[in-house]
């Protein structure tokens, strides 16, 4: 069954299969059904096509299916349609889930408005974490018309009351906090949240009243405790911002009740000894703790097995100058790398980071460790000399772990402002392969520096991903014009059939290659919304009406209007038979495409013809701020390929002159065909 919203389908949704289960518990919970005032097949019918084969042989359509089990039988529960997977509900695309919630707010499908309301709310607040909510667009009979739209995602929800002992939520205001701080880039109060555990303590009886403050018997803390080696960096200023966070996370949860925040390390167990340790000298017992037994923290490292982008340098921020290796996987910190693994003995590689200056340097020691003693002993070895024996540390010979030994140098000499004697590293400007091994693995925020500082300039991360993200659809552009078998399988997916509504969606989505495409004067959309607007009638001006593929403004103080119609890059420019010898017609597509935007035009302007310049708006009736300049708007018609004008790779002329006097006699609008488009928006990503 295939859905009629006309939305482009998102390959990958968004909507998550926990949203999608709390959807449906509520839509079952709820007094009417989800059909509402229609019958099933009514309802179903403007959102699927119901006359497809059934995938019972015996029975011939969708629709006649539904009769049968709904009807006839009575054999299926009326939340049916959320299990069926030829409804895609439960497992589909985000808009076909999007569309069905829509229809069920509708004025001729919900009992009333209130009702329709209270759902809309309902559903908003479900849909809201996932980054979708539904929006009134349009009134029928004074009643709201809903439309799924875009919006950006909240935090966890978390529910009412919240409790001293609630583990979960308070694990969820945690999260909250973390993402505000992120998103302030206050990054050291962020990292101590990382690993950190949350908890809400009573004062305990400890109450003393100051004058002029807020505190009561029934006064809480908020107590955060982080692993130990982390605590230095908690200083006073990092401190005061992670408790502006909290609060501003705790207040709207009832908690005003919280009036401080106490920052402890974690308390490490105290290992169980038997009593005749110094002379067994054996390895301490694992310590029980609450009923569970928890290894010791181990700062060692095993090269053979974990993966150093786990690894990063830290610093306290106490002015002590110490920096050290950190696991942020294992969350420890590491002093040792294991480069051989014995039941008896372990060959390791201690590592110190010592800073001079604004320099980093390694301090590297080799060794054996006894694993049959306690701690870090390292390895004796007893060898004659002279008739006597005596005992000496183990010779280190790293030749049979050689590999795993230049697997820690190697990691070492390619972090970023670590300082290693020689000049072993070398970065090759035209061997890109190696650069990107080199920066494999590094956070976000050097690699970006590492950039910047090559080619200069204040290149920001939206730059890249923009960037990035217009190269792969430059390419996709390509494969939608060259790749037959691609275009088809692309329009498969469409929920609105047809080779158009494939070229619409991917304008929609990419109105960069629009605007810039059209002309050397920058374009963009109306407003905020789609390209595709309804231009007369009940339309963008005042308020159905002409429709127009594509309106757009151009960039500056004041806009002039463009009108665009978007065919498709198979349609056929000229007639397929010569008028006269050497003489090709238009085809009736291109006349057609040409005459329709002249009428648009032609009546979008007679509805503001009043004024010369005009004023968009917001559904509500909301001034935009955007005005328009409406003498002699811009036409434009995107149609058909040059391709059409070679066979075997020779340019027919008489075809392609008969094109070019027909495009440039045309007066006011401008025929573009789709590879001159694409080659535009080349240009713009490619210089090409």
């Amino acid at each position: 069954m295939a859905s009629s919203d006309s939305s482009p389908v998102h390959v990958q949704p968004s909507i998550t299969a926990v949203t999608r289960h709390d959807i449906f518990g509520y839509l079952r919970g709820i007094s009417s059904p989800w059909w509402g005032k229609l019958d099933e097949v009514t309802f179903l019918e403007g959102l699927y096509d119901l006359d497809r084969p059934s995938s019972d042989s015996r029975i011939p359509t969708v629709r006649a299916d539904i009769q049968q089990h709904r009807v006839n039988n009575y054999d299926l529960d009326d939340d049916w349609i959320f299990e069926d997977p030829r409804l895609e509900l439960c497992d589909g695309p985000d808009e076909v889930l999007l569309a069905f919630l829509a229809r069920t707010v509708h004025p001729e499908v919900a009992a009333g408005v209130e009702e329709a309301m209270r759902q809309v709310e309902e559903l908003n607040r479900l849909l809201a974490p996932d980054g979708w909510g539904l929006r009134s667009y349009d009134f029928l009979s004074g009643r709201p018309i809903y439309t799924p739209v875009r919006v950006p995602p909240t935090g966890p929800l978390i529910p009412l009351p919240l409790n001293d002992d609630d583990t979960g939520k308070l694990e969820l205001v945690l999260g909250q906090a973390y993402s505000l701080l992120d998103c302030a880039g206050e990054e050291t109060a962020r990292d101590l949240l990382r690993t950190a555990v949350l908890t809400l303590r009573h004062d305990g009886g400890f109450f003393h009243p100051v004058p002029g403050d807020r505190w009561t018997e029934a006064t809480y803390e908020a107590v955060l405790t982080v692993e130990r080696e982390l605590l230095p960096t908690c200083t006073p200023g990092a401190k005061d911002v992670l408790w502006r966070t909290l609060q501003s996370v705790l207040t709207p949860l009832g908690r005003i009740d919280v009036q401080d925040l106490v920052v402890e390390g974690d308390t490490r167990p105290l290992p169980t000894i038997p009593p005749d340790w110094r002379t067994q000298a054996a390895a301490p017992a694992t310590p029980i703790v609450r009923g569970l037994r928890l290894p010791f923290s181990s700062t060692e490292f095993d090269v053979t097995a974990r993966d150093f982008t786990d690894l990063e340098i830290r610093g306290s921020q106490d002015g002590s100058g110490f920096h050290y290796l950190y696991d942020t996987s294992a969350r420890r910190m590491i002093t040792d790398f294991i480069l051989d693994d014995r039941p008896q003995v372990a060959t390791l590689c201690s590592v110190t980071i010592i800073k001079k200056g604004d320099a980093f340097t390694p301090r590297i020691k080799l060794w054996k460790k006894d694993k049959k003693k306690a701690g870090e002993v390292s390895a004796t070895q007893t060898v004659p000399e002279a008739g006597a024996t005596r005992a000496v540390k183990a010779l280190v010979d790293v030749g049979d772990v050689h590999e795993n030994f230049w697997k820690v140098i190697n990691f070492l000499q390619g972090c970023t402002g670590l300082s290693t004697p020689g000049d072993s590293l070398q970065l090759v400007a035209g061997d890109p392969a190696q650069l990107a091994q080199l920066l494999t693995g590094q956070d976000r925020t050097t690699v970006l520096g590492a950039v910047r500082t090559a080619i200069g300039g204040g290149l920001t991360e939206e730059d890249i991903r923009l960037i990035s993200n217009r190269k792969e659809q430059l390419r996709r552009f390509e494969r939608l014009l060259t790749d037959h078998d691609y275009f088809r399988h692309e329009e498969s997916l469409a929920t609105t059939r047809g080779a158009e509504a494939v070229w619409q969606a991917f304008f929609e989505t990419n109105q960069w290659i629009f605007g810039y495409g059209l002309n050397l004067i920058a374009c963009e959309s109306i407003d905020d919304g789609k390209l595709e607007r309804i231009t007369t009638g009940a339309n963008i001006f005042s308020g159905a009406g002409k429709r127009i593929d594509a309106i757009m403004r151009s960039k500056g103080l004041i806009s002039s209007m463009l009108f665009c119609e978007i065919k498709t890059h198979d349609t056929e420019l000229l007639a397929k038979t010569p008028y006269r010898a050497g003489v090709f017609q238009a085809s009736k597509e291109l006349g057609g495409g040409v005459a329709q935007v002249q009428k648009t035009v032609s009546k979008a302007q007679q509805l503001i013809s009043h004024e010369f310049l005009t004023r968009i708006h917001d559904d509500d009736g909301t001034p935009t701020g955007v005005e328009l300049s409406t003498t002699r708007p811009r036409q434009v018609v995107v149609i058909g390929s040059l391709r059409e004008f070679t066979d075997n790779g020779a340019v027919n002329p008489e075809k392609i002159n008969s094109f070019e006097l027909y495009r440039t006699s045309i007066q006011d609008v401008e025929i573009i065909t789709f590879d001159e488009l694409y080659q535009r928006a080349c240009f713009i990503v490619e210089d090409r």
